[in-house]
């Protein structure tokens, strides 16, 4: 049975090899995690997008809010960071049994940080949509202050 002695200079050699894959390797690694990182972001963000324009088109549905209380309560469900820039559209029906839905988009910046720009996937003209159409059980709000 033969033992091999490694000696200094192979063992110089053997952390030189492992430097370098470390160098190839950490790349890859750090875009994945970036990845899962971004990716769960995103979906916690539209979740709760979605969430939201639920929400707002439940109470235009059942009480036959007016626009802007629909607005205010989709922009309290959004929370600060998701609401900056959003765009919510609410579409009341004309009459009771007709279908008024709430539209929700909300740019991908505000959700995560753009964590992959590097790798050609980037945010910035991106955005996370949710439209929730409902039927209207209650008299639909008309502009002038009048019910149904």
């Amino acid at each position: 049975m033969h033992m091999k002695i490694i000696t200094g200079r192979m063992s110089r050699r053997r952390g030189a090899i492992l430097s370098m894959e470390l160098v190839m390797i950490m790349p890859l690694f750090l875009v994945l995690i970036f990845s899962i990182v971004e990716f769960s972001m995103l979906m916690s963000a539209s979740s709760r997008v979605s969430n939201a324009a639920q929400s707002g088109a439940r109470l235009m549905s059942i009480s036959g809010a007016a626009p802007e209380e629909v607005k205010a309560k989709v922009t309290a469900i959004l929370g600060p960071a998701l609401s900056q820039n959003c765009r919510i559209d609410v579409h009341p029906a004309a009459h009771v049994g007709d279908v008024g839905s709430v539209y929700v988009t909300v740019p991908m910046k505000n959700a995560s940080p753009d964590l992959l720009w590097m790798t050609g996937f980037s945010l910035d003209s991106r955005s996370l949509n949710a439209e929730s159409p409902m039927v209207m059980e209650r008299c639909a709000y008309q502009e002038d202050s009048q019910k149904l």
